[in-house]
Parts: structure tokens; sequence; C-alpha cells
């Protein structure tokens, strides 16, 4: 393999790793045009600070715990992280390897399959190696309490080399799979779709349950250890009695198969990859032509045809995760003290606090409606398709208001019935209160969802190459930011400053009302001026 040639093709693939980092880079190049950023050490430079401060930001978990004492805490970590980061490694390389569409551009180039292969690999390991970072600062600490001396150090860095190395293998043995089965199949998009969002679900879970595991343990009044877990226990036992039964079984015999399941990566992964990516897609014969064009919409109306095409328009991981994942990272971590005390909420909030209810729904509304959601970019998405569009002979107005309510419905539907399922069957809430909640959620995502629907429209970008782009226009990140504590900040006062009047006044209904008068209010205001400054001078959309 030729190194110069594999550091040439690191710079590119580097770049399809972090798609917000570049999004970012491209807007400090417009912000200071004099000065001269070259991408790929802009994206490195990030990517070593996030490592950074994933290496230190856990270590507050790890310091209170002797694991010489608590083996079993010692392989849960490993565990949790190890997952989380080979998940995280496993995005990292997909998106390199599948999603880049760079390869055709290779084909007429001397460069062979293993050099093309080893750089991809090579530019996934900032983003890949991010959830490892906290097990470095594990092993140290844990080796240093085992052994005693800094000898705990060199040892440290070897066995996570060796869990990053792991790491690799397993995520690129995924790849391979999942990349084998996706190109070899005709709905590329919607698999790709589900396996980016079952996978950014996935990490943001393992990090709420650690969250959560590490508070319960905050507040035992004695620790109590966890079972060890099979595999990972081995790195205790690899150092407490390195040539013990358990040493063998749960480290040293992993161990082994990791090197040989590199050595198939090597030999057989790596040379073929060039090949079927590029030569592996579903063949489209005459008989399978045929039927394409003979596809009958004539049953369906122009009404119909048009939902399937908004409801196609948001078909992507990111987006996908933007809009139903994040928002719920803090939602659930506001949740789990509710969780612990249901059965007193349930008690405590009567009929008579339902418009408590309805602005804690506007509330979560308000979080969970920003500009990185499918209404804060369902225009742009059209990309060329708009142009085409606008030149066909219907009603443009119509067709935005349609787009509107299509991804308004599609947006609020997952978040509806989640609540849903937590009000009535979690914490078995009234009724009512589970309506006011439900319909005062509806109403401000409405009515939140047109401000951001117009913000795309007034920032329209038909050209994007990523989605990423999308979500950066006009400072969306500090809207976003100022929206999410906005809400956490004021809508925590409200809700706290009605509870006070209910308790001080007595009389909850007559405060509950108020409030639900005065949200009502201001919402039908908002909801006025949104028609007139978009709706009403919907007649025309700039190129």
């Amino acid at each position: 393999m030729n190194w110069s040639t594999i550091w040439e093709l690191v710079k590119i693939n580097i770049l399809y790793s972090s798609p917000q980092t570049i999004a970012a880079i491209k807007k400090k190049q417009e912000k200071n045009p004099q000065r001269h950023y070259v991408a790929y050490k802009e994206t490195l430079k990030q990517q070593a600070m996030m490592v950074l401060m994933f290496l230190f930001v856990y270590i507050f978990m790890f310091l209170g715990i002797d694991f010489n004492k608590y083996p079993g805490y010692f392989s849960f970590y490993i565990a949790l992280f190890f997952i989380m980061a080979t998940i995280t490694s496993f995005t990292a390389l997909y998106t390199i390897f599948y999603e880049s569409n760079d390869l055709k551009l290779y084909v007429h180039m001397p460069i062979k399959s293993s050099e093309i292969y080893m750089a991809k690999t090579i530019s996934s390991l900032g983003m890949g190696s991010m959830f490892l970072m906290p097990l470095l600062s594990l092993f140290i600490i844990a080796y240093w309490q085992i052994l005693g001396n800094a000898l705990a150090i060199p040892i440290a860095l070897i066995v996570f080399l060796i869990m990053l190395i792991s790491s690799i293998v397993l995520s690129l043995y995924i790849n391979s799979w999942v990349g084998k089965i996706i190109l070899r199949s005709s709905k590329r998009k919607l698999i790709s779709t589900i396996l980016m969002s079952l996978s950014a679900v996935g990490s943001i879970g393992l990090i709420i349950f650690l969250n959560i595991t590490n508070n319960n343990r905050i507040n035992q009044n004695k620790l109590l250890d966890r079972s060890q877990i099979p595999f990972f226990s081995g790195y205790y036992h690899v150092i407490s009695s390195p040539f013990s039964s358990q040493a063998l079984l749960n480290f040293w015999l992993p161990l082994l198969i990791f090197v040989i399941m590199t050595i198939g990566i090597v030999k057989n992964i790596m040379p073929r990859y060039f090949q079927e990516a590029l030569y592996s897609a579903p063949k489209v014969n005459d008989s399978t032509k045929k039927k394409v064009v003979k596809r009958n919409y004539s049953g369906e109306s122009l009404k119909q045809v048009m939902i399937r095409h908004h409801l196609g328009s948001i078909q992507n991981a990111v987006l996908i995760t933007q809009t139903y994942i994040m928002p719920f990272i803090f939602i659930v971590s506001l949740a789990v003290p509710l969780l612990r005390s249901g059965t007193n909420l349930s008690h405590f909030l009567s009929p008579s606090y339902f418009g408590l209810a309805f602005i804690a729904g506007l509330m979560l509304a308000v979080m969970g409606t920003g500009p990185a959601t499918f209404l804060g970019v369902g225009i742009s998405l059209e990309k060329e398709n708009f142009t085409f569009i606008k030149a066909l002979p219907f009603n443009m107005k119509n067709f935005i208001l349609q787009k509107f309510t299509v991804l308004y419905l599609a947006q609020v539907s997952v978040p509806i019935l989640f609540y849903l399922i937590l009000s009535l069957f979690v914490l078995k809430l009234n009724i009512f209160i589970t309506l006011m909640f439900t319909l005062g959620y509806m109403i401000q995502a409405w009515i939140q969802g047109q401000f951001m629907f117009k913000r795309d429209y007034d920032n329209l970008n038909l050209h994007w190459q990523d989605i990423s782009q999308l979500f950066t226009r006009g400072n969306s990140q500090w809207l976003m930011m100022g929206i999410m504590m906005g809400a956490m900040i004021f809508g925590s006062a409200l809700i706290g400053l009605m509870i006070f009047l209910s308790f001080y006044l007595k009389q909850a209904l007559i405060i509950n009302l108020t409030f639900f008068i005065i949200s009502v209010s201001i919402l039908s205001i908002s909801q006025f001026i949104i028609k007139v400054k978009f709706w009403d001078k919907l007649y025309t959309i700039k190129e």
C-alpha cells in the first residue's frame, strides 16, 4: 500500500465523517473571506477537541468507585461505552463507505481497493473513538487501584488500544454486512434511514441509561456491585489474575478471535470492497423497466400522489433523528423524576389543573419544534424538484399548505403517541388532563411550526449537498439553544408560579382557567401574525 496515497484519500474522506463540521467551516469562511480555512485540518481540530472532552467528561463518574472491590461496575462501564462507541463508529463508517458516492471518481486512477478501504477506516477514527475515550480514563483509574503504582498507565494505554481496535474491527464487519444488504436492495434509502435512526436511538438510549444508573448509584446508601459481564470482565481479570481461567475465557480468547477477524478483513473484505461497492447494485433488466413504466397511478388522486411525495422527502436518517430523537434527550431527563413519583403526580393533577397540563404541553412543543425538524427545512428539502413543481399547472400556495400539513402531522404523531402512553399507562394521569396536555402540544406545534416553515421559506436553499447545511442557516444552532433554554427556564417558572398560586390562594380552578385564557389569547395573536406575514403574502416564491 502507498501511504502517501492513503493520506491524500484520508483528507478527502474525513470530510464525509462529519458534515456538520464542514457546514460550520463554510459558514466561518463566508464571515471571514480573507482568512483561508483548510477543511480537513479544521475537521481534525474539531474532532480532536471532542475526543479530549470525552476523555475527561466522565471522570467524575469513575472517581467515586474502588473498582478493585467492584469489578461488576468496571465491566458494566466498559460494556456501555464499548457499545456506544461501536454504534457511533458504525454510523461514521457507513456514511464514509456508502453515502459519500466518491468511488466512481477513483475508477480510472491507480488506486488499490485496500488503499481506499484503509483511508476510509482511518477517516472514521475521530468519530468512532469518541465514546471510547472515557474508557482510557477508566482503565488508568481502575488499574492504578488494582496495581497501586505508575505501571498502571502504560498498561492502560495498551489495553485501551486493544479495545479501540476491537471496536473498529467489529464495526467494520457490521458495516460490511449491512453494506452488502443495502447495495443489493432496491429500497436502499429506506433501509439506510431505518438503520441510521436505530443507531441514533441506541446511542441516545444508552447515554440516558448511563445517567439514570449513575443517579441511582449516587442515591444508594450502600453500593452493591453488579454482576460481571462476560468478555468485558476480562479487562479486570487480565490485570488482577492474568493467567486465571476467567482471564483466559474473557480476555485472551476474545483477543485471539479479534486477531483472526482482523486478518479476515485484510485478506477478504479490503480487496473486494471496491468491486462490491461499485457493481453490487440491483440489476435493472428490461422486464423490470417495463414494470416500472407500467406502474398505474390512475387510481390515486393528485392529492394522494403529492402526500406520498411529501413523506418521501423526509426519509433522511439525520433529519429523523433531529426531529424525533434530539428533543427527547432533554424531555426524558426531565421525566425521570416524574416516573419515580407517578402515583403522587396522578393524585395531585386533578381536573382543576387543566391549565397547567395545557401549558406543559406548550412547553414541550416549543422544545420539539425547532429549525432542524421536518417543518424547519420542509420547503428546502424539495431541492431542484421545487423549480420543476412551480412550472406545473396548479396552485403553488396550496402545494405549500399541503406540504406543511403533511409534515406537521408526521412531526407530531410520534411525540403525541409517546406522551399518550407515558401519561395514561405510566404516570396514570386523568384522561382530561392528558387531553389538555395533548391539545396544548398540538396547538403550539402548529403555530410554532408555521414560524419555522416561514423561516425556511425566508432562507430558502435549493442547492444544499448535505442536509446539515440546512441546520446551520441563519444561526440556527443558537436559535435552537435559545428555544430549548427559554422553554425550560420560562416554562418551569410559569408552572411553578401556577402551582404556588393554586396552593396559596386555594383556587386552583380559577388560577388554571386564567392562565389558560391568557395562553389561548397569546396563541391566537401569534396565529393571526403568521397568517398576515406569511400565508396571506404567499403567492410567489423566490428562486
